[in-house]
């Protein structure tokens, strides 16, 4: 197969060209293939950047592959593994926690991430924050629940967050420039801390896209790949939120970007604040990753153009 990747680099480049990057780069994989990987301005593939909520989608993979094995269920609740979650928490499942619909204030933790503050510390100071919402009856985006989960994972493995995210997703997928903080990383940022690369992250939503596997690796079964792209809000109210662009609600660290008519999911994302957006299109086979330093709210509008010029490449590709 030709593909013409010509209005996609005129795209990149006119970016960079009217905004304060210094760079970006796009990974591109068909159908399981390869077929584009470039980076620009002052960027490389190899570039390690922190990925903000990018972190989220790979952050909810280590818990599924820790359900596979039968160690985490997602309708547990919060209060079967940690201390405080009981009284108005006391209802509040994994389930909740990865679609953000928890109850736990939105935003960051202002716990996460900080070295006085490992990440059991950290847990323990969100289950005295108010919630805003009883669990299941809003979506509120935030970092809380995710330092939650990621607590109740350690807690149920007797692991650091950090050995589960290379046992589980980075050693079977050589992600070997991935992580979550140096060593000794007791206090990561579940939600928003990942380090990674365009070919490290790419290894991932090609992973993703072809339903569990990559180069013979099993990493997740497809029915827990399936699982985390269902739709797990449920229909709650909306009360905060980041994205620009709703699409067709939220999964399990993951953005529902469009969903057919029966709700399966078509194209999933896992954009951050920084602009960086990895997006799976099942319909079309694609995983893509677009890696970028800037804002979200400013790359949104572009990455969506963006979105549309590869898909438009590669089904012209396709007739």
């Amino acid at each position: 197969m030709s593909y013409d990747f010509s209005k996609i680099e005129a795209h990149i480049q006119g970016l960079i060209a009217r905004t304060p990057l210094n760079g970006a780069a796009l990974s591109i994989a068909h159908r399981g293939t390869l077929i584009y990987e470039r980076a620009f301005g002052s960027y490389s593939p190899d570039m390690r950047v922190a990925v903000a909520s990018g972190s989220k989608w790979v952050s909810a993979a280590v818990i599924a592959s820790l359900m596979s094995d039968g160690m985490l269920h997602l309708d547990e609740r919060a209060s079967d593994y940690l201390m405080g979650f009981d009284g108005d928490k006391s209802t509040m499942t994994l389930r909740h926690l990865l679609a953000h619909t928890s109850g736990l204030p939105p935003g960051r933790a202002p716990c996460a991430g900080h070295a006085a503050h490992s990440l059991a510390a950290c847990a323990e100071r969100i289950a005295l924050s108010p919630l805003v919402a009883a669990p299941g009856q809003a979506f509120a985006y935030g970092e809380s629940a995710f330092q939650v989960i990621g607590r109740i994972a350690e807690v149920a493995t007797g692991r650091s967050w950090s050995a589960l995210f290379h046992e589980r997703i980075a050693e079977p997928l050589r992600m070997t420039a991935s992580d979550y903080g140096d060593p000794p990383a007791d206090h990561p940022r579940i939600g928003s801390g990942l380090r990674t690369t365009l070919r490290d992250y790419s290894r991932f939503v090609r992973m993703i896209a072809a339903g569990g596997t990559l180069d013979g690796a099993r990493v997740l079964a497809p029915e827990l790949v399936a699982l985390m792209h269902e739709d797990h809000t449920f229909g709650a109210p909306v009360i905060a939120s980041p994205n620009l662009f709703p699409g067709d609600g939220y999964g399990l660290g993951v953005w529902r970007d469009n969903a057919d008519a029966r709700g399966q999911a078509i194209q999933v994302s896992s954009p951050g604040a920084n602009g960086f957006t990895p997006w799976v299109d099942f319909r079309r086979g694609l995983a893509c990753v677009f890696l970028v330093c800037d804002s979200y709210r400013r790359m949104a509008a572009p990455v969506r153009e963006l979105q549309r010029l590869v898909h438009a490449a590669v089904e012209i590709v396709s007739r």
